[in-house]
C-alpha cells in the first residue's frame, strides 16, 4: 500500500507541475521503494497490534470496549506507528538520528498525527464494531491508502519546496544575466 500511495502522490505532483508549466523530474523510484518498506513495517506492526488489542480488551463488540479500543489505538498506537514509519524511512534514506527525530516531530506529530484524529477514530469505530478480526487489516489498508498518499506528500513537501526555490533562483539568475547581456 505504501508503494501504491506514493505512486499516486507522485503522479498527482507530476500532473500538477505539468499543468503549472513547471519542470518535474518524474517518478523517483527509490522514494517509492522506501515508502514500500515503511508500509511493510507499519503493516506488520498494525497486524500484531490488532491481535494484541483483542486479547487485551476482548473481542466483545459493546460500546464501552469499542470506545476503549479506539482511544487506545489513537492515543497509544498511532504515535508508535508514526514513529515506526519515520524511523524506517530514516534508515532507508541513511538519515542521522537528529534528522529522523526532527522529521518525526515536525512532519509526523505536527502534521500526520493531527490529520489522523479526523479520520481514524470514526474509521476504527467501524473497524472494531463491524469488521471481524481477520478482515480488520484489509479494512485498515483501504483507509490507509488515503494516508499512504498524504504521508509522502507531508514527508517530501519541504524537500520539494526547496527544490522549487532553487529552480526559481536559478531561473531568476538566468533572467538577470539575459537582461544584463541585452543592455
Amino acid at each position: 500500500m505504501g508503494a501504491a500511495g506514493d505512486c499516486i502522490q507522485q503522479e498527482f505532483s507530476i500532473l500538477s507541475d505539468k499543468m503549472e508549466g513547471k519542470a518535474n523530474e518524474g517518478y523517483v523510484w527509490l522514494r517509492t521503494a522506501h515508502m514500500s518498506a515503511a508500509g511493510l513495517t507499519t503493516g506488520v506492526v498494525t497486524h500484531y497490534w490488532y491481535i494484541y488489542l483483542d486479547k487485551w480488551l476482548g473481542s466483545k463488540r459493546c460500546l464501552r470496549t469499542i470506545t476503549k479500543k479506539v482511544l487506545l489505538d489513537q492515543i497509544l498506537f498511532s504515535p508508535v506507528n508514526i514513529s515506526v514509519y519515520f524511523i524506517t524511512l530514516g534508515i532507508c534514506e541513511r538519515s542521522n538520528i537528529s534528522k529522523i527525530k526532527d522529521e518525526l516531530i515536525e512532519k509526523g506529530f505536527e502534521n500526520i498525527y493531527v490529520a489522523e484524529w479526523l479520520i481514524w477514530p470514526p474509521s476504527q469505530f467501524i473497524n472494531f464494531y463491524v469488521i471481524p478480526l481477520k478482515y480488520r487489516i484489509l479494512f485498515d489498508n483501504i483507509i490507509s491508502l488515503g494516508f499512504d498518499i498524504y504521508s509522502p506528500y507531508v514527508k517530501y513537501k519541504t524537500q520539494l519546496r526547496k527544490e522549487k526555490q532553487c529552480q526559481e533562483l536559478e531561473e531568476s539568475k538566468i533572467l538577470r544575466s539575459l537582461i544584463i547581456v541585452q543592455n
